[in-house]
């Protein structure tokens, strides 16, 4: 509302009507907006209004950019935190319902697959972990991982200046480097999925030199790579790649994995690679050939033989 008025004012007994709530709370959203960083001045017998456009970077602003149904509606910002996965854990075991997200400006131990760390520092990505419930037989919950891949190049291609690519089964790469991980988590029992934790870390405001060293050969951020003339905004990106991951993720549920595979295999760097499965001390090259309907990476090996590979089995290096 305060956007919509432009430079004018707006009043708290309009708010108040409009939003059937009293002006004690209307003073109350509007401290909250005021903490969130929004420019707000107050000014008698004239109102509110909005020093600034610039959406923040909070709850207020990724939910004012959102077009999903369920994605997001439930939304808890927080500044910093351990991880948004470990948060979204303790939500999901008390009933948090589907669709609902976590999202912090900082973390102070992100997680990436096998374990590995994540760096998350604060103002220079978006880390991000979305519940769902799914009625699924749990042996298709890594499908989900891929669906998601889908929907994070869907959203950030726009401001890229070249095509972002998926290497299997969680990375989005940029220009050859990763900018984004994907950890996707669930409790199931047997034949039940109880609910699947997707997180999501992208890069986006990270320079070089913020990377460790060891690093900087094989980590990117989006601000590096832009369209010309393109503006990194995160409030609109987060809201986007919920925008894009909800029908992707519906289409997978509604109507099976085919088209999203399809789009999937388009964008993957993987396939008709040579790569090498690491399972601890062991290395097997191979080649990759395909993905099946459950995520699964479809893999020749030298002997003619092929394998189905799970996530959760294997690391994956390019010859």
């Amino acid at each position: 509302m305060l956007a919509s008025a432009g430079d004018g004012y707006i009043s708290g007994e309009h708010i108040s009507k409009t939003l059937n709530i009293s002006r004690t709370a209307v003073w109350k959203r509007i401290a909250a907006l005021k903490k969130e960083g929004y420019l707000i001045e107050a000014t008698t017998r004239k109102g509110y209004r909005l020093l600034s456009r610039e959406t923040c970077y909070g709850k207020s602003g990724i939910q004012s950019l959102l077009r999903t149904e369920y994605l997001g509606r439930e939304l808890h910002f927080r500044q910093s935190v351990e991880s948004t996965n470990n948060v979204m854990k303790a939500l999901a075991n008390a009933g948090a319902p589907h669709g609902t997200v976590v999202i912090a400006n900082e973390q102070t131990k992100g997680r990436g697959r096998l374990g590995r760390e994540w760096a998350s520092t604060a103002d220079k990505g978006i880390w991000m972990s979305v519940l769902l419930r799914p009625d699924i037989h749990p042996s298709r919950v890594q499908s989900i991982t891929l669906a998601a891949a889908v929907a994070v190049c869907r959203a950030i291609e726009p401001v890229l200046a070249e095509k972002p690519g998926i290497k299997w089964p969680n990375d989005i790469l940029v220009a050859g480097r990763k900018a984004c991980g994907i950890l996707t988590e669930l409790s199931a029992e047997v034949e039940k999925v109880a609910w699947v934790i997707v997180g999501m870390g992208l890069n986006t405001h990270f320079k070089p030199d913020d990377f460790p060293e060891e690093l900087r050969s094989k980590a990117t951020s989006l601000s590096q790579h832009l369209v010309r003339g393109a503006v990194l905004d995160r409030t609109w990106l987060a809201a986007e790649i919920l925008n894009q991951f909800e029908p992707v993720y519906e289409g997978f549920v509604r109507n099976g994995p085919e088209a999203m595979l399809a789009e999937w295999k388009e964008r993957s760097v993987t396939l008709g690679k040579r790569v090498e499965l690491i399972h601890g001390q062991e290395t097997v090259p191979a080649l990759a050939l395909d993905v099946g309907e459950d995520g699964r990476l479809v893999v020749q090996l030298e002997d003619g033989s092929t394998r189905e590979v799970f996530s959760g089995e294997i690391s994956l290096r390019y010859e």
